[in-house]
């Protein structure tokens, strides 16, 4: 049976003797590891057989040794290519373990320094908000220069962009920063974009051209690149549901996932760090040690523990049981990675899937079966003291209200007669009860799945806080937005669908968004996409303002007028109103102008269309609901059906002519 891990919090005196002589430490004692691969063989197969994952790999190393590798699936079905020790994926956020380290090895050589502020070695970096000049090296690294998040326009792609850092850089000159530089560590991937582009500076060589020499190959790392090796056939394809493969994914931005390697190597890249390749003793201790803002957690320390470029150098079920693990994760659209470093022990896990799949959990059941089967449990269970069912304090009632976290709209209301928090979440014009929890003697309310929900006030803002089970780690899951300014217009962003006028023809997002206004948060509008929604406050009637330092992915929006019409410019996405697009005619002659900006169309009955695409262009098909129903990048190019209300996006170059067959 699969055992669940779950990432506690641990206390802070165990998180500073992080990796203490972690560079020569070994265990002299043969390991076993049967069951440890019958355990990575069913779960790596059972995630396969559920749909979502095409292919994987995972490896083991045991003191410099490689004691299990293995491939599943088919790299590529058409031409039989099983998945090899050879075979690349994509790591993703695994990645900015790299980038890091290259960060790192330039501040060993005195190139740099962690708490020097980034313009002293970039003077041309610029934003519209001048605190950016306090933000230094180290705060990259470990998520506190208070980015808006992640850049997104051309970030996956079918093909590489070469343009995105610079277009990254010109985006972030004209945005704001989400709160003050180096207070509260939110993991952020523009840091480690920006990360690239620091080191490419400073090294003066390309950020790929720097890893090749001074990490993959110290590390002995054969198979490792900056996307898939130029004319390699060995890559893993992530296939779709219906059997078809999809476009080789590119992530542009190298420095925060777009590293390919295997599962092996990243083995490898860690045995190289414990043998002193990679840095010295004194930047491996930095590496690896905890480091958030001061302001993180209102209290006690956080429940994930950032490194630098790490998720947590300390995994905190693992280290109540007396064994250190360092994490990282990643995840795209394709792939989904995970690497674990038991330093102790000098044990490296890796698993990187093509496809869907719960890759944490896989991880965290292949490094228990580790410890329960070499017996590295160190610490005993000790009985802990249960919570009693207990009556709502007056001091708790006050938090009732609307909290924003960057990826919802929650309400929270308290029901005084059962002692229990309501948590609902906004959705599609209401707020929807997600559950309903109780509240106990330890002063939390206890959700089912072993968490706890408290409430602390700091820093000025009241605050809503995840616990975990067994100890003070905790991460802020929301802020309550008092009322704003009530004299603000909110008319241009209410109630609107936007869709692109500037998609690309190998963007993998298939961008589209929703604004709207809450009546019980005046001032305030808010952006969905995905089904994720943000609340903004409003500067102007034309422009949001981000008032979430907590919230992971924000993106400030600004409406101007062109020909007319509205448009909401949201990074570098420019959007238009669904209310000014015309319906598409049988007979309309559909070209691409000399700007260059995609043609929409409405499609008014259910029917079927079938379009001739010139080379190097796209179409895709929105649904009522603003979701992509067929796009040409993924599917082949022919018949589909459509239904009234859906949206058509003609995507090329200037004078690019399209055909079509619109049948009702």
């Amino acid at each position: 049976m699969r055992r669940k891990i779950l990432v506690l919090g641990l206390s802070l005196i165990l998180m500073l003797t992080i990796l203490g002589g972690c560079s020569g430490s070994t265990k002299a004692e043969t390991k076993s590891y049967q069951k440890t691969i019958a355990t990575a063989r069913t779960e790596i197969w059972n995630a396969i057989s559920a749909g979502g994952a095409s292919s994987a790999t995972v490896a083991i190393m045991d003191n410099g040794n490689i004691v299990y590798k293995e491939g599943f699936g088919m790299a590529d079905r058409v031409s039989g290519l099983s998945v090899s020790d050879d075979t690349q994926f994509n790591i993703c956020s695994i990645s900015k373990v790299f980038t890091a380290a290259a960060i790192l090895q330039l501040c060993e050589q005195g190139k740099l320094e962690l708490d020097k502020p980034l313009v002293d070695y970039m003077p041309e970096f610029t934003m519209a908000d001048s605190r950016y000049k306090d933000i230094t090296v180290r705060m990259l690294l470990n998520h506190t220069a208070a980015f808006p998040g992640t850049y997104a326009y051309n970030a996956e792609t079918t093909a590489p962009d070469t343009s995105y850092t610079e277009q990254f850089m010109t985006y972030l000159a004209g945005t704001q920063l989400k709160g003050e530089p180096g207070k509260v560590s939110v993991y952020c991937n523009d840091c480690f974009t920006f990360g690239e582009i620091l080191v490419e500076k400073v090294s003066g060589q390309s950020f790929s051209d720097y890893l090749n020499k001074n990490i993959f190959n110290k590390a002995g790392m054969k198979n490792s690149s900056c996307n898939f090796k130029e004319g390699n056939a060995n890559i893993a394809l992530k296939y779709n549901e219906d059997g078809t493969a999809a476009p080789v994914e590119y992530i542009n931005s190298l420095g925060s996932g777009g590293i390919s390697a295997t599962a092996v190597d990243l083995c490898r890249y860690t045995q190289a760090l414990f043998q002193g390749k990679i840095m010295n003793e004194a930047m491996l201790t930095e590496y690896t040690s905890p480091q958030y803002g001061t302001e993180t957690v209102p209290s006690g320390t956080p429940l994930y523990p950032y490194g630098l470029g790490w998720d947590s150098v300390a995994v905190a079920d693992f280290e109540l049981q007396g064994v250190r693990v360092i994490g990282k994760n990643g995840g795209s659209p394709q792939f989904n990675s995970q690497l674990y470093v038991l330093p102790d022990e000098n044990i490296s896990v890796a698993i990187i899937f093509a496809g869907n799949a719960d890759v944490t959990t896989i991880a965290n059941d292949i490094v228990q079966s580790i410890v329960d089967e070499n017996g590295l449990n160190q610490i005993n269970e000790t009985a802990v003291a249960t919570p009693t069912a207990a009556t709502i304090p007056e001091s708790i009632v006050s938090y009732a209200g609307i909290y924003g976290d960057g990826s919802a709209i929650v309400k929270v209301e308290f029901n005084k007669e059962k002692n229990t928090l309501v948590y609902k979440k906004y959705s599609n014009g209401s707020f929807v009860t997600q559950g309903e929890y109780p509240y106990q003697s330890d002063g939390t309310f206890h959700l089912p799945v072993g968490y706890r929900i408290g409430f602390e006030e700091n820093y000025g803002k009241k605050l809503l806080v995840i616990h975990g089970a067994l100890s003070d780690g905790s991460v802020v899951s929301g802020q309550k937005l008092e009322v704003g300014d009530t004299t603000q217009d909110t008319s241009k962003f209410n109630g609107k669908s936007w869709i692109p006028t500037n998609l690309s023809a190998i963007d993998a997002n298939t961008f589209s968004c929703k604004t709207g206004v809450l009546a019980e948060l005046p001032g305030y509008i808010y952006y969905s996409a995905a089904g994720v929604y943000t609340p903004y406050a409003l500067k102007d009637a034309n422009t949001t303002e981000m008032v979430l330092p907590y919230g992971k992915d924000l993106a400030q929006s600004v409406i101007t007028q062109e020909n007319g019409k509205n448009i909401l410019t949201v990074m570098h996405y420019k959007m238009m109103d669904v209310a000014d697009v015309a319906s598409l005619q049988q007979d309309e002659p559909i070209s691409i102008g000399n700007d260059g900006l995609n043609v929409c169309r409405k499609l008014d009955r259910d029917g079927a269309i079938k379009a001739e695409i010139p080379e190097g262009g796209r179409i895709v098909i929105y649904d009522s609901s603003l979701q992509a129903s067929y796009d040409s990048l993924t599917n082949e190019t022919g018949e589909t059906e459509v239904t009234a209300g859906s949206y058509i996006l003609f995507i090329g170059k200037p004078e690019d002519a399209f055909t079509f067959d619109y049948r009702v």
